[in-house]
């Protein structure tokens, strides 16, 4: 064997040997980058509560989310229920006659406790009443003040018992003492105070009594009262 090949078998032998090493050193890397360890948690959630009012009145029933059954949730969770009528639509009045009441029941339907619950009164505006015959009184301006009001709160054990016009805690409330300070003008832009704090699934009722009040004249004949009341839940 000449020089050059025995140097050649010579250069030939650490190339393969540098390539076993190479080789081998890839594989043991290969081996030790194997490891791993793994967690997936794929249930992270967050859910807000619910709450929500129900209005009730023998088989009408409002819920403030809209409609008469739960329904989708709008920023103003808020309805215009048209179906209750708080004053009983009573009609054909005369002074001092027979006081009408219709009781009314508010419920949380929602998974949240309130924390405060109120009833805020509009302002009353009388006009023509629908079945007046075409006779309409003078005093569309002062009728408001002489549709007499009280508001009782009729739940089982409640600590409040007349909420309007004044409160007291032992007495129903009397429509024929409630005068010039327990009318629907008076009520007018207030709120009514005492309301039941409802917790989950509690229910609170409310008793609304309307008459017309003695002093009415004959130019009090054929008008309507009108006043918004909108309860309030937070």
């Amino acid at each position: 064997m000449s020089f050059k090949e025995h140097l050649w078998k010579h250069r030939r032998g650490l190339l393969v040997s540098a390539a076993s090493v190479a080789a081998l050193s890839l594989t043991t890397a290969a081996t030790l980058g194997g490891f791993s360890a793994t967690i997936v948690n794929p249930n992270n959630t967050f859910a807000s509560g619910t709450l929500q009012l129900e209005e009730s009145l023998a088989s009408a029933t409002c819920f403030s989310a809209g409609g008469a059954s739960p329904q989708t949730v709008t920023a103003a969770n808020s309805f215009t229920c048209t179906i209750i009528n708080k004053l009983g639509n009573a009609l054909k009045q005369v002074p001092g006659g027979t006081p009408v009441s219709t009781t009314v029941t508010l419920t949380n339907v929602g998974n949240l406790a309130a924390t405060t619950d109120t009833l805020v009164a509009g302002t009353c505006a009388a006009s023509a009443s629908a079945d007046n015959l075409g006779f309409t009184g003078a005093d569309v301006s002062g009728f408001c003040s002489k549709v007499d009001v009280t508001i009782d709160d009729t739940t089982p054990g409640a600590a409040d018992k007349c909420l309007y016009p004044v409160v007291s805690t032992t007495t129903a409330c009397n429509i024929a003492t409630s005068g010039s300070t327990g009318n629907l003008a008076a009520l007018s832009g207030t709120s009514v105070p005492g309301l039941d704090v409802l917790g989950v699934g509690q229910s609170a009722t409310y008793k609304f009594t309307v008459m017309l009040d003695p002093s009415a004249t004959n130019a009090d004949q054929g008008l309507s009262a009108n006043i918004p009341l909108s309860w309030a839940q937070t």
